[in-house]
């Protein structure tokens, strides 16, 4: 069996996540000896790979324009559907592709893969609202055709699952494979020394989008009582305007700092996360639909060793990861930084804590386990076997 994997993304600024989840994705596939061929399209690059085959989405301010409506028609144009058994396709989004000779054809060698409620995240990207309507239409009605006429599906949440399933309106192969990470490829950071007077915090997107909550903390940070310890919070990634405008506001508590550093790689990434006590993961992810994500960050905490501050379930921390973690609810409410600081106190200068976090994500959450449970599936739909969905 061969199977394509592509990702086609139509962010003109590219998706450091994403592509980094795609190239975890080629590395595993090839030490595992699975017979995959990666491929991005979109229009920028922002990590290369070379298991990683890049291709760009369009050329020119017309193509690019059309590729809003047939954002999968360039898949066409450089993957030859032959020579691959299945095609593995990120979904992004619904469109006019649904219509193309190449798709209909192709559609049941076809596997998507889900990574949100579509719907309910196309209504809440900020964007114009023209854009906003016609993102809405093909979400709603030509993502469900889509989805429906393709051989089976991938999501990583059960909850993400049912939500594709009730869409498609039928049953079909589908499973439920989380995020996850190469443990071997991430730094263990350790614990980071806390002598109870300065608290290091980490923000962490590659953009701070409505879902991540970014808004909760700093509305935490705003009322943080004048006690120890100091909190002198770090934000890594792209800030928008209006969150810029609030940090300025958070300014006024004269016992926090916080930093806008914007989007950091290597080195000066890696010096960050060594002096971060506590991380934060998504906090609002309520405003697009979920309950539940598994989110690729989260996973890189727990490989390092960084306890963190959660606002949703995830499918895979359950049993026995309930301490490297702090779960807050799932509302519009400030961040109780006090609570905050009452939890990294207990597990911060913990003995064997961080230790045991990593350990954890070696045996739960690398891909290497969860790679081959996804060659599984595919073998099972490629050789027609009957699967219910799980």
């Amino acid at each position: 069996m061969r199977v394509a994997h592509v990702n086609c993304l139509v962010s003109k600024n590219g998706l450091l996540g994403v592509e980094k989840k795609l190239a975890l994705q080629a590395r595993t596939a090839e030490a595992l000896g699975l017979k995959m061929d990666f491929i991005h399209v979109g229009f920028k690059q922002l990590l290369r790979d070379e298991r990683v085959r890049f291709e760009t989405q369009a050329h020119g301010h017309f193509k690019k324009s059309l590729s809003t409506f047939h954002r999968y028609s360039r898949v066409a144009t450089v993957l030859r559907a032959s020579d691959y058994d299945l095609i593995v396709l990120r979904y992004s989004g619904g469109d006019f592709s649904c219509f193309s000779d190449w798709f209909r054809k192709n559609s049941q060698k076809i596997v998507t893969e889900h990574h949100t409620r579509e719907l309910e995240e196309a209504y809440s990207y900020e964007c114009t609202f023209p854009q906003k309507i016609l993102n809405l239409f093909m979400e709603k009605h030509l993502g469900s055709n889509m989805i429906k006429k393709c051989g089976g599906l991938i999501a990583v949440t059960d909850e993400i699952k049912q939500y594709e399933l009730t869409r498609a309106r039928m049953l079909k192969p589908a499973c439920t494979i989380p995020n996850g990470v190469l443990v071997e490829e991430i730094p263990f950071s350790g614990r980071s020394h806390y002598d109870g007077s300065v608290l290091n915090l980490l923000c962490l997107a590659n953009r701070f989008e409505p879902w991540q909550g970014f808004d909760r903390i700093l509305a935490g940070l705003r009322t943080y009582p004048l006690r120890k310890p100091r909190l002198r919070v770090s934000v890594v990634g792209a800030v928008r305007p209006k969150d810029i405008q609030m940090c300025a506001h958070v300014g006024q508590n004269a016992n926090v700092d916080v930093t806008l550093r914007g989007r950091l790689h290597g080195s000066a990434l890696e010096e960050v996360l060594r002096e971060s006590h506590i991380g934060f993961s998504s906090l609002a992810l309520f405003k697009k639909g979920m309950k539940e994500a598994c989110a690729l960050k989260t996973r890189e905490y727990m490989a390092r060793g960084l306890p963190f501050v959660m606002g949703h379930a995830d499918p895979d921390l359950v049993e026995g990861a309930e301490s490297f973690f702090l779960s807050v609810s799932a509302d519009d409410s400030p961040i109780n930084m006090s609570h905050v600081v009452e939890f990294a106190e207990k597990v911060v200068n913990k003995k064997d804590h961080a230790e045991s976090m990593r350990e954890f994500a070696r045996e739960k959450l690398d891909w290497k386990k969860k790679m081959k449970q996804m060659w599984e599936f595919l073998e099972n739909i490629y050789r027609g076997r009957a699967i219910e969905p799980r």
